[in-house]
């Protein structure tokens, strides 16, 4: 194996404190500030580490000082480091500059892949695990729309528009983010194994717990305000009216974000946590060029625009007019046909290849067919 280069001592001691169990991460930024590094804050007498720590903590400190536990940890972090896995403390140059200044920042981050561009406009694209057909298309046309203006994507990697927004995001040739509840050398939930393998080569996978941290219920929550700090926006796809979605949403406006939502039907259950949030005066998103335009990317959302405009009625293949016609409410033969006549007044219109067409949408599962008889697009257009 490669030899690889020494880190700076500076970087080994703020990986030592801040892996101190029982010391949190309040306390490491405390303890840093008031030593002026990492490294000087061995050097901080007794009584200042009882006034920050008080004494049970100042003694856990002082025991972590010796030289068995300094190597125990200097041992861990070249571990983490050959496995792929980078650490960054908040007062690292790296760090990302928006995360610093939230209210409660993590002191440190773990992370595989590459960071987000330092200069590029981040959006969170967040929503229902369980979302419709509909939010499901929304969450991967914003977000494929944004990423491909250069926009960065960030999400949690859950189940649902989390999950689908990083595909998208990565299918458009952008960047993409991924905030874990766990480490980042866990994979959760299961089923994104794909997604986690891609963000961590092509992306980013960052966790403000250690490798080996297994997920639980507690700590996505205050993974969220990582999700929105990162961000210069939020956007909501899909949410329930008591969605955890919201947590994140709460979270950003504490922090000064933008949020918009992407409005639904009144009689949607999957839509009424969105509407809910722009009766209270969350931004409507209607389309990519939209949020573009918010975040001073004029030139971009013009581009976006230009790129979006509909192909004309005679360029449309039987198939895209086929797929115009459908929507996410199941629509009956005959409803199809009524919608298509309008493209065929010069001639017969062909039943039976749009029955043909149909059917073969729903082998390739790119439709939803109830019945036999109705149809209804599935999210994917």
């Amino acid at each position: 194996m490669k030899k690889m280069a020494p880190e700076s001592k500076e970087m080994l001691d703020s990986f030592w404190l801040c892996n101190i169990r029982g010391i949190g991460a309040v306390s490491v930024r405390r303890l840093v500030q008031e030593a002026g590094s990492a490294e000087r804050v061995k050097e901080l007498p007794r009584r200042t580490l009882e006034g920050i720590l008080g004494p049970k903590r100042a003694d856990i400190l002082e025991q972590a000082m010796g030289e068995k536990r300094r190597r125990a940890a200097l041992e861990r972090y070249y571990k983490y480091r050959s496995d792929g896995i980078f650490f960054l403390p908040l007062w690292h140059e790296d760090y990302p500059a928006r995360l610093k200044n939230v209210p409660d920042p993590p002191a440190a981050l773990y992370g595989k892949g590459k960071l987000l561009p330092a200069g590029a406009k981040t959006v969170a694209v967040i929503g229902a695990r369980d979302c419709s057909a509909y939010g499901s298309w929304a969450a991967r046309r914003f977000a494929a729309g944004l990423a491909g203006a250069g926009v960065a994507i960030v999400s949690g990697m859950a189940r649902g528009v989390d999950g689908i927004a990083g595909w998208a995001a990565l299918e458009a040739g952008g960047v993409s983010a991924a905030v874990l509840g766990c480490g980042v050398d866990v994979c959760y939930p299961p089923e994104n194994r794909p997604l986690y393998e891609r963000l961590s080569k092509e992306g980013c996978l960052l966790s403000e717990y250690p490798p080996q941290t297994q997920p639980s219920a507690g700590l996505f929550p205050a993974r969220n305000r990582i999700i929105s700090g990162l961000s210069d926006l939020v956007l909501v796809t899909e949410a329930r009216e008591r969605s955890g979605t919201l947590i994140t949403v709460d979270m950003a406006l504490e922090q000064g974000r933008e949020v918009f939502a992407v409005p639904g039907r009144i009689t949607d259950t999957c839509s009424k946590g969105c509407n809910r949030l722009i009766a209270d005066g969350a931004g409507i998103a209607v389309s990519p060029k939209q949020i573009l335009q918010e975040l001073g990317l004029a030139d971009a959302a013009e581009k976006n625009a230009q790129d979006s405009q509909p192909c004309s009625d005679a360029s449309l293949s039987l198939r895209e007019h086929i797929l115009r016609a459908l929507d996410w409410d199941p629509r009956g033969l005959d409803e199809i046909l009524q919608a298509l006549r309008s493209h065929f007044r010069e001639g017969p219109l062909p039943a039976d290849q749009v029955m043909e067409e149909l059917a073969r949408l729903c082998m390739e599962g790119k439709i939803g067919c109830i019945s036999g008889r109705y149809y209804l697009l599935d999210g994917e257009f």
